[in-house]
């Protein structure tokens, strides 16, 4: 198969690339790096340098694709994340539309079958909507789990404060996601001949606020590690004072308050 790979040499598209590699199928990755081609290509894999909001370029990299994956990277400058999630989701679905790709592999996100409420997250339930509008396309919508590797967000704040805060923690649980078991479930899914539109969830490990902290604290010789909640206002003032955009803080608080009430 000819698959085309978004998301660059990210935690997720770099072992999704190469699985497919190693199954032996032609695989394209799109980045917008010029630097990344030398690595794609030591991966076997062809490289496509250009922009996702490129309809054009898009287009043209989707063409003769049996399939394609399809993801929303970060982009914490923009002043209103869903509309950035909606404006993202227009331009792969025109490009889709017009290159007459067949498949489409969507990660999404857990939370995604809500339309409000959930911060970033509304973002992924619109891009649901968009894809699942295309015709003669069958998709599959990838929901994982709270990625392991936002923890690491926590550091500095273990390192100057002696826990962990946000406003969700304690009891409240995480259904957690390893990047390798999300781009697991994309090659299973990808290389499916279906007509299809389908939701799976990749969910690694499910535990509380308070076990993690437990399993950090004593990896890292602070055994009496914390995972303090605080409010809203609270974690929307600390995110602010760090330089985030008031709009985008606002987005990640509504997330957090969404997990501290299940």
């Amino acid at each position: 198969m000819k698959i085309v790979i978004t998301g660059s040499l990210g935690n997720i598209s770099k072992s999704l690339t190469k699985e497919l590699v190693k199954k032996g199928h032609s695989v394209a990755v799109i980045s917008s790096k010029d630097e990344r081609q030398k690595e794609i290509e030591a991966l076997g894999a062809n490289a496509a340098i250009g922009s996702i909001e490129d309809v054009e370029f898009l287009t043209s990299t989707f063409t003769g694709a049996d399939a394609v994956y399809c993801m929303i990277p970060p982009n914490f400058t923009a002043t209103n994340q869903v509309e950035y999630y909606q404006k993202v989701g227009n331009k792969y679905a025109k490009a889709i539309q017009q290159a007459g790709v067949s498949r489409v592999v969507d990660l999404s996100s857990y939370g995604a079958h809500l339309e409000k409420g959930t911060g970033f997250i509304v973002g992924s339930y619109e891009v649901e909507k968009i894809f699942d509008a295309l015709s003669n396309v069958a998709v599959t919508h990838i929901r994982p789990g709270y990625f392991y590797y936002n923890l690491l967000h926590f550091v500095p704040m273990i390192k100057s404060a002696g826990f962990i805060a946000s406003n969700f923690g304690g009891d409240d649980k995480l259904a957690m996601a390893s990047p390798i078991d999300i781009s697991a479930a994309i090659a299973e899914e990808i290389v499916i001949t279906t007509s299809t539109k389908k939701v799976r969830y990749v969910v690694s490990d499910d535990k509380t606020c308070n076990e993690v902290a437990n399993i950090l604290g004593v990896a890292i010789g602070k055994p009496d590690l914390q995972w303090k909640t605080f409010t809203n206002d609270q974690v929307q003032t600390a995110m602010e004072a760090r330089g985030m955009l008031a709009t985008t803080a606002a987005v990640m608080v509504e997330l957090g308050d969404a997990t501290h009430h299940g």
